[in-house]
């Protein structure tokens, strides 16, 4: 469940990142259907080099664990330690809140100046990095939510990116307990943000009424922009209709745009849901610098298993 979660995401960033705004045509004359680690794109990726989706993910994971209780501060370190490194991409949100951050001392006011700058919503880098919380927070639906909210306001102020976030972060921890029907399970989901949006006092205006309309059968198809709707709207839709990991990550890495973050959002559900055993060898034997994924993995095991067992 755990590793299923961490190399799902990490296999669909990997897969969806040399595709990273292309269009759906652009794709298609190039590869057909995108179903192999074939590296290059824009970032001139290795076959099976993960993005910054991966990264900041890892970031996120080793600032849990380093202090579950009040993990931001060591998030935060992780993040200007990353940046510092000089890393081939950042999204321009988040490199925006860490100058700030360097400038002000203070996360959250880092993300509300950028957020003032840019107007920008609900970009979705928040987003693409929020998984740890599930596993830092296992059966503490209050601690997610705080954490789930905290952790994406450090660089994205946005009501409707924490929104998402939240949502995630239950989603995942209801598909890992139970292994449900997914569609009842993403209902169950929803009801329990709209629960502790008003616990951790967030009112996103479009959030639910954008994600139920984009979950229904007939709805079209959602392409991941660089929001956090579209790209959670994009993820949900692909991992409700289609019945393997494999089918899911495929579809969400051939809608164009922000495929990277689609990959990633899409694998960490899918790969909870149908488990490890389910990702395709052919796609982990291509994933390069799997260790930080490994320590990950032990370090959240270790910590559930403390608490809950697993």
């Amino acid at each position: 469940m755990l590793k299923g979660a961490f190399y799902g995401a990490a296999v669909g960033d990997a897969l969806g990142g040399p595709a990273e705004l292309m269009d759906v045509a652009d794709i298609r004359e190039k590869y057909g259907i995108l179903r192999d680690m074939v590296g290059g794109g824009w970032l001139n990726l290795e076959p099976g080099e993960y993005t910054d989706d991966t990264q900041l993910t890892l970031a996120v994971a080793r600032g849990i664990l380093a202090n579950p209780v009040s993990p931001v501060e060591e998030t935060g370190r992780g993040f200007i330690r990353w940046y510092q490194s000089g890393p081939r991409d950042i999204g321009n949100t988040t490199i925006m809140s860490f100058r700030n951050f360097l400038r002000t001392g203070d996360w959250k006011e880092a993300a509300r100046i950028t957020a003032s700058s840019l107007n920008k919503l609900d970009s979705n880098g928040g987003l693409m990095r929020t998984l740890p919380v599930t596993f830092g927070y296992w059966g503490n639906l209050a601690a997610m939510a705080r954490w789930s909210v905290e952790i994406a306001y450090m660089t994205h102020y946005s009501q409707e990116g924490a929104a998402c976030c939240l949502f995630y972060n239950l989603l995942l921890y209801l598909l890992g307990r139970d292994r449900g029907n997914k569609r009842e399970t993403v209902t169950k989901a929803l009801q329990l943000t709209d629960q502790y949006c008003r616990q951790v006092n967030l009112s996103p205006n479009k959030f639910f009424w954008y994600i139920i309309r984009h979950i229904q059968k007939n709805a079209p198809p959602a392409v991941p922009g660089g929001s956090a709707l579209d790209t959670m709207a994009t993820a949900l839709q692909c991992f409700l209709n289609n019945e393997c990991f494999e089918d899911a990550v495929v579809a969400a890495v051939n809608r164009g745009d922000d495929t990277d973050t689609a990959g990633t959002v899409t694998g960490g559900m899918a790969g909870i849901y149908y488990g490890f055993s389910a990702i395709p060898e052919r796609w982990l034997k291509a994933l390069k610098n799997t260790a930080p994924l490994e320590e990950a993995v032990a370090g959240f095991y270790r910590l559930i298993s403390m608490h809950h067992g697993i």
